[in-house]
């Protein structure tokens, strides 16, 4: 129990830090053409293949406290969890084996895939969050609250995304509350342990 919350836990935090990189990033790139973006990529591969390995290590130790978590307490929210982290998961070798050195052709398809499973993949991650909260018992009501409402806006934010109201460049706006929803889900991983006292 004690690694698969420190591993949920710290990987939460951390991700954040992944997220401020990646905007980062994105705003520093040219904003033309998809030819040019794949282009710049790959002259600052170490830098973009460094920050997608970091982040593929991250979900995975996502992945592993989900996972120990759904076994443990046997519950849908764990199970939607667990599987939604998995299939974000399959983003990052199609992106790190896709992009790097690629005909524009085969990066573009590389990227279309990733893209369309890592919007899936959080749709299903954020929707499990969303009952998790909803059934939560451990959060004070202002907290509990807070969460479910953060948790809808995300499921909503990428359910439009993925239905192709919104692009991708909206999502980016709204990370600021992504970014708190996971340091709940960190708070939420250091208050398990009260449910197995």
């Amino acid at each position: 129990m004690k690694t698969a919350k420190i591993f949920w836990s710290s990987s939460a935090v951390l991700i954040n830090i992944v997220i401020a990189i990646y905007i980062y990033l994105q705003q520093k790139g040219p904003a033309t053409t998809l030819a040019a973006q794949f282009e710049y990529i790959n002259e600052n591969w170490s830098l973009y293949g460094g920050h997608w390995k970091a982040e593929f290590l991250l979900m995975t130790m996502m992945l592993i406290g989900a996972a120990y978590f759904m076994l443990q307490f046997k519950n849908i929210s764990w199970t939607i969890i667990t599987i939604g982290q998995f299939i974000i998961l399959l983003t990052y070798p199609m992106m790190l084996g896709g992009y790097e050195n690629t005909a524009f052709e085969a990066a573009s398809m590389a990227n279309q895939v990733a893209m369309v499973t890592f919007i899936f993949g959080n749709l299903v991650f954020f929707s499990g969050i969303l009952s998790l909260y909803i059934r939560d018992k451990m959060f004070t009501t202002w907290l509990r609250y807070i969460s479910i409402a953060l948790s809808s806006i995300a499921t909503l934010l990428f359910v439009l995304i993925f239905l192709g109201f919104l692009s991708w460049k909206d999502a980016m706006a709204l990370a600021p509350i992504i970014n708190v929803l996971y340091l709940i889900n960190a708070y939420y991983g250091y208050k398990i342990p009260a449910l197995t006292n």
